[in-house]
């Protein structure tokens, strides 16, 4: 799931390293994945971790961004934020990843009516996107991430009042971007557009990421029988001065 969600979010720049780290850069995106390095999906050595690190740090210089570590899966990754906590660096955006099996029920199409499906973030899904999101980047993601996901990835939408987007491949589907207009949540419309995106997928297990402090997010999820597949957490350098 790790290596599909590298894909199916993609950042402007990347880079791997020996060893199985990955260095992303978006500029002017200022969370998650598209500017944090991604550990690798092994247990990490006290010994390696100075270089690891200090490789992090040269290239979010290199791109201007605020150096920042995904670290993921939390289970794995013991030393490495042992370390981060004597360095000072801030703990944030801590994530479930949550997967499912393929079922045939909740599969299929809710009776919410079909999703209005587009191959790219058409200028509807992105002004229905910022209705349910107020306030979220919606054009910095229209000029970096999305344009890299047309033609690949599938962005459904419930007219201006639900959005979501599923990108599928080594018989996985994510689920990205799923919101619901504030005025309309707890009508249904989330479940349904779950329901929809997983309907227009060939692939055998779907996989979700929410933020830990989103109670009603995770139990809609949960209720559609997601389960919790690992965690992860963002750290991030601390700022000069702090």
């Amino acid at each position: 799931m790790e290596a599909h969600a590298i894909d199916a979010w993609p950042a402007s720049i990347t880079e791997r390293l020996d060893g199985g780290w990955v260095l992303r850069a978006t500029p002017g995106l200022d969370r998650g994945r598209s500017n944090h390095a991604l550990t690798p999906c092994r247990e990490l050595s006290a010994s390696e971790l100075p270089g690891a690190i200090a490789a992090v740090q040269a290239f979010a210089r290199r791109h201007g961004i605020h150096a920042g570590i995904q670290v993921s899966p939390l289970s794995w990754h013991a030393t490495l934020q042992g370390e981060l906590d004597r360095r000072g660096w801030q703990t944030r955006w801590p994530v479930l990843v949550l997967a499912a099996a393929r079922d045939a029920e909740v599969w299929s199409d809710s009776g919410q009516g079909p999703l209005e499906w587009a191959d790219r973030a058409t200028p509807e899904w992105l002004a229905a996107w910022a209705r349910c999101e107020p306030g979220r980047d919606v054009e910095v993601h229209a000029q970096t991430v999305f344009p890299r996901l047309a033609g690949r990835a599938t962005f459904g939408r419930f007219g201006e009042s639900a959005v979501g987007i599923a990108v599928e491949g080594d018989d996985l589907v994510g689920l990205f971007c799923l919101a619901v207009d504030p005025a309309c949540r707890r009508s249904g419309l989330g479940t349904a557009l779950v329901r929809g995106l997983l309907a227009g997928s060939g692939a055998s297990v779907a996989y979700l990421q929410v933020e830990e402090r989103n109670a009603p997010a995770v139990a809609l999820y949960k209720r559609l029988g997601f389960g919790e597949a690992y965690r992860y957490c963002h750290r991030t350098e601390p700022l000069k001065g702090s």
